[in-house]
Formats: C-alpha cells, sequence, structure tokens
C-alpha cells in the first residue's frame, strides 16, 4: 500500500469508529481531529496514537451532539 492509500485507509477507519464525534483530517504529517461539541482539536503522528487520545478524550468528557 502506497503513502497516500495508507492515509486514506487510516482515515476511513477513524471516521467509521469516531466520525459521530470528531471531524478527522490528515495535514501536514498529522492525523487531526476536532470534537464535534467544543471544536477542541487534538494531532498526532500516527493513526493509532490519535485513535487513543480520542478514545481517553471520550471517556474523561463524553462527546455531546
Amino acid at each position: 500500500m502506497t503513502g497516500d492509500a495508507a492515509v486514506i485507509k487510516n482515515l476511513e477507519l477513524l471516521r467509521r469508529e469516531w466520525g459521530y464525534a470528531y471531524v478527522i483530517w490528515f495535514q501536514a504529517g498529522q492525523y487531526c481531529a476536532c470534537r464535534r461539541d467544543n471544536a477542541a482539536i487534538c494531532r498526532r503522528p500516527k493513526p493509532g496514537d490519535l485513535r487513543k487520545e480520542m478514545d481517553t478524550d471520550c471517556q474523561a468528557r463524553p462527546v455531546l451532539v
């Protein structure tokens, strides 16, 4: 899988799991997520790291949509 194809696949997986709570995109080598309720943004270089961050964040403060 090429780099672009891997990014697209990772974004699809992240959006499928977390799209209800976050707007998710890839920019400047970072996977990014913006909460839908308060617009807080987190950025991580790896999709797994972003997934962990969103999970931790959502458990601490559930996203109100």
